[in-house]
């Protein structure tokens, strides 16, 4: 029987219906909530999506790749590719669709003048072959709130004030968390490169936050000035805090207090995610065995050699939604 034949193209916004079914059928911690029409609405670049159909029209394998910006402290800004969703329909898998489809948005990626591309792999050893590599890493801590951050903040305290925010789509703090988020990615000592994010680009972390029923917590001067804040879910296995960041340490180390006096007596397991940077890390404890270094994202070079794009994005910090 004759291999069936594929088709190379972009997307449109017509095949959102169905790259809409593909990733909920590929991708099963999205495939239910709202997630999924949320991406398409507010993440979703068909200019940077590429398709493999058969003669017929069906969609057989997906790969998006929208670009973000990335802040460099010397080089300044760089727009690159952050592929996503890559992924095959179930009939057509076993053919090496996906290894075929990535190695042509890289080819056109290329032919656009990209310095590289990135993503954060659900399989390393899938894309390794494909001459990925590891670029940047994360610290979790796994900390138990009945023996850290014990110390209760007071009623109340001159110059600091706490916001909760149980849904933060909808409050009006991105603005807040963007200019926290600056500072904190700047001190001396933080990443030497970090994703820019904008106000309208920290207002969709929050949406994106909001999905899976995280929560806010923020730090305000008595003046309104934003000090600090956390982004972080409560579960049933304890809490999870996915992004912390702070002007000064000792704002961050405030929030900690507060969510511990809140949660340690039912979950008092924490899971506290940082760059793998000594500067950002500086509210939680140090010592080695309470911290585990995890790879995050790979890089592939395009248009610059590996050293200069490894060189761009040593001790990067960025998540998928900027």
């Amino acid at each position: 029987m004759p291999k069936p034949a594929y088709l190379l193209r972009q997307a449109a916004a017509a095949d959102i219906p169905a790259l809409q079914q593909l990733w909920r059928a590929s991708f099963a911690e999205d495939r239910e909530g709202p997630f999924v029409e949320w991406y398409f609405r507010k993440r979703f670049q068909p200019q940077n999506c590429w398709l493999l159909t058969t003669q017929q029209g069906e969609v057989a394998a997906m790969c998006h790749a929208p670009l973000v910006t990335i802040q460099q402290r010397e080089a300044g800004k760089i727009s690159v590719p952050y592929i996503q969703g890559v992924a095959t329909t179930e009939a057509h898998r076993g053919r090496g669709l996906c290894h075929r489809l990535l190695a042509a948005a890289e080819t056109e990626l290329t032919g656009r003048g990209f310095p590289f591309c990135l993503l954060k792999p659900f399989d390393p050893a899938f894309y390794e072959p494909q001459g990925y590599r590891f670029c940047t890493y994360l610290r979790q801590y796994n900390i138990d709130l009945n023996q850290h951050f014990l110390e209760r903040l007071p009623a109340y305290e001159l110059n600091f004030r706490l916001e909760f925010y149980l849904n933060p789509a909808t409050g009006a703090a991105a603005s807040e968390v963007a200019a926290v988020y600056r500072q904190w990615c700047r001190q001396p000592g933080g990443p030497a490169a970090f994703g820019f994010r904008t106000a309208t680009e920290a207002s969709l972390l929050l949406q994106d936050h909001g999905q899976d029923g995280g929560q806010l917590l923020l730090a305000r001067a008595a003046d309104g000035q934003p000090l600090a804040y956390a982004l972080y879910t409560a579960t049933a296995n304890g809490l999870f805090v996915r992004e912390l960041a702070f002007e000064q340490p000792q704002f961050a180390e405030k929030l900690l207090r507060a969510l511990a006096a809140d949660y340690r007596e039912d979950t008092p397991a924490a899971v506290i995610i940082t760059p793998d940077n000594a500067a950002c890390a500086q509210p939680l404890p140090q010592n080695l065995a309470g911290w585990q270094v995890l790879p995050f994202a790979m890089l592939k070079p395009l248009t610059k050699p590996a050293p200069e794009c490894y060189n761009m994005m040593r001790g990067a910090h960025f998540y998928e939604y900027f």
